[in-house]
């Protein structure tokens, strides 16, 4: 009987605790999910009622997914990252999220910033974020515009001639943020960004052409090598030009004997 009771005690003891395990995990267990969004396209004062439900049917539908992926899930174990791969593909990237117990995630999310437009030819273009992701698809030239301010983005090439592939864009992406941190901006700044492979002595490099707005290019010699060494050293020379100069010609920065050098190199004469 001694030990009968003991098993009958043990026994208890262990449903007790399963119980308040699940009734644990049923209470701070997932049940909603509040979505907050960061809008460039938008502003809240003065959005159109069209424009309300557009962005209440889009963050309906991001909420639905997290939920979909979250709801029944312990609250302890949602993990940013996971919460961030449902956002994959869409136009929007993950920002935050706060856990508030016991049972509410607060996601705050972005609208991916367009930036990049490449031409596909026969006028359609493909447009990129900031860093570099594609956005969109075979639009036309009037629709491959930046929805900030309605202005052309930063188009992007490749020579010799082919069309930059979203791995290029990627890359391109990483040198505009360095070159952007540099010279206090992109878009307001720059027009295009070329690629270009050079053959130096049968030696293929790779080098990156920024041509600015106000006229004058930034030519980076094998960009890939002191990236960020040589945009600073171009900033340099360019503060020093006065205006007339930053209207035409470039500024050709590369590595020789083990030290950076920045040139200007003014236009051929017509």
């Amino acid at each position: 009987m001694k030990y009968i009771r003991k098993i009958c005690g043990l026994i208890i003891a262990v449903v007790f605790v399963a119980a308040l395990i699940i009734g644990l995990g049923v209470i701070f267990s997932v049940k909603n999910v509040n979505v907050t969004l960061e809008s460039y396209t938008y502003n809240a004062e003065t959005m159109t009622d069209e424009q309300r439900e557009e962005v209440a049917q889009e963050l309906g539908g991001v909420k639905e997914k997290l939920l979909g992926k979250y709801r029944g899930t312990i609250m302890g174990f949602v993990k940013e990252e996971e919460a961030a791969d449902c956002l994959d593909g869409s136009r929007y990237v993950f920002v935050g999220m706060e856990k508030h117990y016991p049972c509410t995630l607060e996601i705050t999310i972005k609208e991916r910033r367009e930036v990049f437009a490449v031409a596909l030819g026969e006028g359609l273009y493909d447009t990129y974020d900031v860093s570099g992701k594609k956005l969109r698809s075979g639009v036309m030239a009037e629709e491959a515009v930046n929805n900030l301010d309605g202005e052309p983005n930063v188009y992007v090439v490749k020579t010799p001639s082919a069309v930059p592939t979203d791995g290029d864009m990627l890359e391109v992406a990483s040198v505009a943020a360095a070159f952007s941190e540099a010279f206090g901006g992109l878009r307001p700044v720059v027009e295009s960004i070329a690629v270009n492979t050079v053959y130096d002595i049968n030696v293929p490099r790779t080098d990156m052409q920024f041509t600015l707005r106000c006229g004058i290019a930034v030519y980076i010699e094998d960009y890939q090598v002191l990236t960020g060494a040589k945009i600073g050293k171009a900033f340099t020379a360019f503060s020093a030009l006065g205006g007339v100069e930053k209207m035409s010609g470039r500024i050709h920065v590369l590595e020789k004997d083990g030290q950076l050098i920045a040139e200007r190199i003014p236009d051929l004469p017509e």
